[in-house]
């Protein structure tokens, strides 16, 4: 006996998740957050927006998704770096400093741009960013809470985000001795002789 109704594709609500996150994602990277309305997403993702209400009641919930999404996968690439760093010693510090200085020109690069450029208006994503941190930072060492790695970590800020917003300018050889100057620092002699 053969059924001749159309198979229903059975509904996935964690890949609509995704799908809806990555709609948000290329509007906010294309024309920023302030044009992410929840009308552009649905359309974008080809959902109504009845489906995208479900997954988030608002654009806040939206934004606040869109930057726990980020904060994973920056999470995850960290945490691979640090992986392959045999030093304990600085070695978050060591490892964001790396990760930002490796970011220029990156998708993730832009992504991170647009949310913190938000951040100055939304709470969460500043309270987000802030308990990511500390929590890196309760589990870091004597170096990662030390004004060196202070430091480092904030000079590592400033030249992503000088790069993203001056573009390149600093010729290649004096950027890489300055990261390399930078991750230095981070190091246990060094450390000492900051001191």
């Amino acid at each position: 006996m053969t059924n001749d109704t159309p198979q229903h594709k059975k509904k996935n609500p964690a890949r609509l998740h995704e799908q809806l996150l990555e709609a948000a994602s290329i509007i906010a990277a294309r024309s920023g957050i302030a044009s992410l309305s929840l009308n552009a997403v649905a359309q974008e993702a080809g959902v109504s927006k009845g489906g995208l209400l479900h997954h988030f009641p608002g654009k806040q919930a939206l934004i606040h998704a869109l930057y726990e999404r980020l904060l994973a996968t920056m999470e995850k690439n960290i945490l691979a770096l640090m992986s392959l760093d045999p030093e304990p010693y600085g070695r978050f510090t060591r490892t964001y400093l790396i990760y930002l200085a490796g970011l220029n020109g990156t998708d993730e690069s832009r992504q991170l741009a647009v949310l913190s450029l938000a951040m100055p208006d939304e709470n969460v994503l500043r309270k987000c960013w802030r308990d990511w941190m500390l929590k890196h930072l309760a589990n870091g060492d004597e170096l990662d809470n030390s004004p060196t790695g202070t430091l480092v970590r904030y000079a590592a800020d400033g030249l992503w985000l000088s790069e993203l917003t001056e573009g390149p300018t600093l010729p290649p050889q004096h950027r890489q001795a300055l990261v390399d100057r930078l991750c230095a620092m981070t190091y246990r002699q060094a450390d000492k002789m900051a001191e």
